[in-house]
């Protein structure tokens, strides 16, 4: 048999419980990654980076070569992985010299990838989907040959295990198993495999009798965790691929971000990575009847009031109480035009928990350049209702001019802004301007150049009643389309 790879395996596999380092990076381009909690956990433990430029480059498709590369970081740790070199060319188109030999010698020798019948790799071309999920599933311990992972329909066996144990979960939209892989489905899939239980085989054996080989395979079977790891990732009782290989890392399922969502908290031993939300069961940004929200989460019975909490802008508020959430409820609602009404419901103690996060409308009053003791930041004047406790600074890259409108967010969980944007602009005549008949203060909606704008629960400016027909107003839209602020 050819000897692929320097370091001898056995050694290898020794070497392969990982000591990572913390800290989720600030890419250049964050603002374009959709799965960040993701990529902040592979980039803190090194198993995928960004450019020297300082980006991620999420839809940037991820090649053949730099897959197995992915793979080894994630079984060898990025030091030990960087380490391997092929002796001899383990295809005929990956010489020993090649960026990605050693990686996909490795690979290569564990079982974990094929090439092509012509003997080639093709390190270049880039993976599809099936072909990503395959190696994953090598890494966690599932056997190719026995799994029906090569051969006729190997694609249909590799897609039904990969999703069946959660290798696509929170993936946006459907899976695509030909399409080719970017980094940061890449990063997902691999980010779901630390969290995935690993498995083994109790019989692996070949014997020949006569002219006959017989094959003694058994079923796989998940690997058990009675030692310290367990619980890094899940108190189970099994091994997740991260408790194996990542004895430093911790997940905090339990958590709760700076809104009061419930959250994934990341850590390398005491330094966080970063506190994630989770994917809420259901999504308002106008007003949701409580009737609504029963039919969404797609309950059976009622929830009592006390297993419901409510929380405005992460801390609880006693105008939206908690209430049963029940089948027939239309009078009781939660949230309201432009703000965003997330619900969450936990069904192993069947408890909901239900956030509001206001939008509110401001100005840019000042721009501040980072220095060696301090970050870039800019001044935020609020031009609708003030939160309370309110600090005005938030620290940012994105390039604002002085007098811009903007839309912040703001816990007063944590008295601090969590994010600000442009607010879109439209200008234009009106046409109709609706306000209750009763309420002056109830501004509904606005026409402008045939397009009708709702009014958001925190807009300011010109009083919907003091809007003039037939004359030019300029209108800033929340991200959810809602009007915020108006202006003569």
């Amino acid at each position: 048999m050819k000897k692929f790879l320097s370091l001898v395996l056995a050694l290898v596999m020794t070497m392969s419980l990982v000591t990572v380092s913390a800290g989720a990076k600030d890419f250049t381009d964050n603002s374009k990654i959709n799965y960040k909690e993701a990529v902040d956990v592979m980039s803190a433990v090194k198993v995928i980076d960004g450019y020297t430029d300082g980006s991620f480059n999420p839809t940037a498709t991820l090649t053949r070569g730099a897959a197995a590369k992915i793979i080894c970081n994630l079984i060898l740790g990025p030091t030990t992985a960087s380490a391997l070199v092929a002796d001899a060319a383990p295809y005929k188109d990956v010489p020993t010299n090649h960026t990605f030999a050693g990686y996909i010698a490795y690979c290569q020798k564990t079982g974990i990838i094929s090439g092509y019948a012509d003997g080639t790799f093709r390190p270049a071309n880039t993976l599809t989907g099936y072909a990503f999920m395959k190696m994953l599933l090598g890494a966690l311990g599932y056997d190719a040959a026995n799994e029906g992972y090569t051969g006729a329909n190997w694609s249909i066996n590799v897609a039904k295990r990969a999703m069946n144990i959660g290798l696509k979960d929170d993936l946006v939209g459907d899976f695509n198993g030909v399409k080719a892989v970017n980094r940061e489905e890449a990063c997902l899939y691999a980010f779901n495999t630390l969290k995935a239980t690993m498995v083994e085989y109790d019989k692996n054996s070949t014997v020949i009798v006569g002219n006959i080989t017989i094959k003694e395979q058994s079923d796989a079977k998940e690997m058990a965790n009675t030692g310290k790891t367990d619980g890094n990732i899940d108190k189970d009782g099994k091994m997740q691929f991260a408790e194996k290989y990542f004895t430093d890392l911790k997940l905090n399922s339990n958590a709760h971000d700076d809104f009061a969502r419930p959250a994934n908290q990341w850590k390398v031993k005491a330094e966080e990575i970063g506190t994630y939300s989770l994917t809420p069961d259901a999504t308002y940004t106008a007003k949701a009847k409580v009737s609504e929200i029963y039919k969404d989460l797609g309950l059976g019975k009622s929830i009592s009031a006390k297993k419901v909490s409510v929380y405005v802008d992460g801390v609880e508020d006693a105008s939206q109480p908690a209430r049963d959430i029940t089948k027939g409820d239309d009078k009781n609602k939660y949230g309201d035009n432009g703000v965003l009404t997330e619900v969450f419901y936990d069904n192993d103690n069947d408890s909901v928990v239900i956030t509001e996060v206001n939008t509110y409308v401001g100005t840019i009053t000042k721009t501040v350049k980072a220095t060696d003791k301090k970050d870039a930041y800019v001044v935020v004047a609020p031009e609708s209702e003030k939160p309370a406790n309110f600090k005005n600074e938030f620290e940012t890259d994105d390039k604002f001019e002085d007098d811009d409108y903007v839309l912040y967010t703001y816990s007063l969980k944590e008295k601090e802004i969590e994010s600000v944007a442009a607010a879109t602009k439209v200008e234009g005549t009106v046409t109709v301007a609706e306000n209750s008949v009763t309420n002056n203060s109830d501004k509904k909606a606005l026409t402008i150049n045939g397009t009708k704008y709702k009014a958001s629960a925190k807009i300011s400016g010109e009083n919907l009643s003091d809007v003039s027909v037939k004359q030019d107003y300029t209108i800033y839209l929340d991200s959810y389309g809602y009007m915020i602020y108006v202006e003569e």
